[in-house]
């Protein structure tokens, strides 16, 4: 495996884990590419959605990245910047495709909670002409081909002018600021907040989950999610489960902090995003590679 730390700018970077070439499977095979937005209410980037959900998609054949965006308060309007930053990994990805073997139809974003309404935003407004011009780039360098937003808070509410927020301990500024860039936010700053109703032509297909007992994130943000998904004739694919509280991540001993975080029947949401994948990354011609099968593997 390949790991590698991008510098993305002075307060944000990810961490890439590209599977090796090797001489005896899949040989020279371009792969799909999912970069891991980890959630933690945009203040902050939780460690249980991050390298364990990369190295997930690495044992099904995935090249994997982790996006550490800018948190901790250190610039207002989390959101839209990190935003920015996800679309400067996807550059960079794609600018170095042939050199890692990325297949750059394949290019996937996967988030959580948090991370999972940057997700969507990944998902509806990389072909926007500002966000280009800003890079320095094609729209088409910045196409995001597959998105896998998970309990994703697509949407939130106007907060009371000076409250700090969830999850901040000793916050350097209000919730509102955090999310919205500024203390008392208009309407207009609020909707551009949510990423639900940016669902166009542009915006490619989605693996969508989440636990009806999800108290943090309501269950509705997928429900209008995929509605909206529907009536812009976007292939989804959606599943509530009805037990799981919010932050399961892989519902597994891999990714638990504690015994709730072991959820048998959620564990399986992995197994259904690889089936449904396997629609879009499994491509019957030169699936195997594009080598030949070297027979003199081993003597290296």
């Amino acid at each position: 495996m390949i790991c590698k730390t991008i510098p993305l700018n002075e307060t944000a970077h990810f961490d890439t884990y590209f599977l090796n070439n090797s001489n005896e499977y899949n040989v020279g095979k371009k792969r799909p590419f999912v970069l891991v937005l980890p959630g933690g209410a945009y203040a902050f980037t939780s460690d249980r959605e991050a390298e364990p959900i990369a190295l997930r998609f690495n044992s099904i054949g995935c090249h994997a990245g982790v996006l550490w965006y800018t948190t901790r308060d250190l610039v207002p309007n989390v959101p839209r910047n990190a935003f920015e930053e996800a679309m400067m990994a996807i550059r960079w990805v794609r600018e170095h495709a042939d050199e890692y073997l990325v297949h750059t139809d394949q290019i996937i974003v996967c988030g959580f909670s948090a991370g999972g309404h940057l997700a969507i935003e990944c998902a509806t407004m990389w072909h926007e002409d500002w966000i280009a011009k800003k890079l320095g780039c094609d729209p088409e360098c910045l196409k995001v081909n597959l998105a896998i937003p998970c309990y994703a808070a697509g949407k939130a509410e106007k907060m009371p002018v000076g409250e700090s927020g969830p999850l901040m301990m000793r916050p350097k500024q209000t919730g509102n600021m955090r999310f919205f860039g500024s203390d008392d936010p208009t309407d207009e700053q609020v909707e551009a907040y949510n990423c639900l109703n940016k669902v166009d032509e542009h915006t490619p297909p989605m693996f969508i989950w989440h636990t009806y007992e999800d108290q943090l994130v309501d269950v509705g943000n997928s429900i209008e999610l995929a509605w909206n998904l529907k009536k812009h004739d976007i292939p989804f694919e959606l599943h509530i489960f009805e037990k799981g509280e919010h932050g399961l991540a892989l519902a597994d001993r891999t990714t638990a902090r504690k015994d709730s975080h072991k959820n048998p029947h959620v564990y399986h949401w992995f197994e259904l995003c690889e089936e449904w994948l396997s629609n879009y990354i499994d491509v019957a011609e030169g699936m195997y590679g594009e080598l030949p099968f070297n027979p003199d593997f081993m003597k290296d």
